[in-house]
């Protein structure tokens, strides 16, 4: 379960940066609101500990993310049985309440249990995980 919840964080840092030494660069594709399906470049870690709540950046058009919460659901669609969730916010859900805020998603990671390593369950089951975030979107200057 836990290599399972480590999926979540490769989705949600595409609107976060990570300060961390391991941290890497990569693409996602979210879907935002009113803005579309974006391609956000990121900042990726690979830590299941680090928390990184920096910006994705958009180049067309020329945006910026700033994550104030996000949240995930592991379900195993052959019995229906959600497995588990995460929900966490910026500043003990007071960062940047005051800003509007999109709600991003990105596509559902589907698999079977053995796929993801999810002990407990039968290794054929398919597994779903939806994760979404909520984002203050702003744009970006030279």
């Amino acid at each position: 379960m836990r290599r399972l919840l480590a999926l979540p964080l490769v989705a949600a840092v595409a609107l976060l940066a990570a300060g961390v030494s391991n941290a890497g660069r990569e693409q996602q594709t979210l879907t935002c609101g009113s803005y579309g399906t974006l391609t956000v470049t990121v900042t990726t870690t690979k830590s299941d500990r680090s928390v990184a709540w920096g910006t994705g950046k958009v180049s067309n058009p020329r945006l910026l993310g700033i994550p104030v919460s996000f949240s995930g659901t592991t379900t195993d669609l052959t019995t229906n049985t959600v497995l588990g969730s995460f929900f966490q916010a910026k500043g003990h859900g007071h960062g940047m309440h005051r800003h509007h805020t999109v709600t991003c998603t990105s596509p559902p990671e589907t698999g079977t249990a053995a796929d993801f390593g999810i002990k407990g369950v039968n290794p054929t089951d398919t597994i779903e995980f939806d994760f979404s975030a909520q984002v203050v979107i702003k744009a970006k200057h030279h």
